[in-house]
């Protein structure tokens, strides 16, 4: 499975490392699928594939996780000077943050699955916006990985792209918080279904800022 995403590449220019990154941005690309496919069954409450996909999410996770030692280890033994590599592995550290908070979105989800709840169809728009939102944002991140070497210009505009969905995500997640308490308010929530979605919609935003900052931290390769 691991080969489709990694090669057999022995150089450590800096080509390489962004392909090495960019691979592992596929990954995470897979994994959101996941997420995104999880969230529609829980607003269709088709709750029994849930679970098979949460373990699809971890299996792709435990197969990778040689890769992104690889990469570290790559980059702090790459012939760079200290900045460069100091840079790189700020972004591949930003990018192991988005690969935990998929996974963490993936077990909020199982948490409120295994409560034996109704996920409330008032959440359902909000819901899919913040993960179609996210995976537009990790396509922009993705995009300016693959245009590193070629049009600095394109970076910047994919990043910006990027920030600017950010601040979409952010207005939904306020959005459904308040409507959230709104629920639990009035009594049509139990404690512990409004706090299983309050995570929910919580680490969707945290997705959405790990996709953002990591997507930023190539400014400063762009400029170094």
């Amino acid at each position: 499975m691991l080969e489709q995403y990694f090669g057999t590449k022995s150089t450590n220019n800096e080509q390489f490392i962004i392909d090495s990154i960019l691979e592992h941005t596929m990954i995470d690309e897979e994994k959101l699928y996941l997420v995104q496919t999880m969230i529609k069954n829980l607003c269709s409450k088709n709750y029994e594939e849930i679970e098979e996909i949460h373990n699809k999410i971890i299996a792709i996770r435990n197969d990778s996780i040689h890769i992104y030692e690889y990469i570290e280890e790559q980059i702090t033994q790459a012939h760079l000077d200290f900045q460069k590599r100091y840079d790189f592995l700020r972004i591949f550290q930003r990018k192991q943050v988005i690969s935990s908070e998929v996974l963490r979105c993936s077990e909020n989800i199982i948490i409120f699955v295994r409560l034996n709840a109704n996920f409330p169809s008032v959440f359902c728009n909000n819901i899919e916006s913040l993960i179609h939102n996210s995976i537009q944002a990790h396509e922009f991140f993705k995009k300016a990985l693959m245009m590193y070497d070629k049009n600095k210009n394109d970076v910047f505009d994919s990043i910006h792209k990027v920030v600017n969905i950010k601040s979409s995500i952010q207005k939904t997640y306020f959005e459904s918080v308040e409507n959230i308490y709104q629920l639990a308010n009035q009594g049509q929530l139990k404690l512990g279904d409004m706090r299983s979605i309050e995570n929910i919609f919580s680490n969707l935003e945290s997705l959405s800022t790990s996709i953002e900052s990591a997507s930023t931290s190539l400014e400063w390769l762009l400029i170094s």
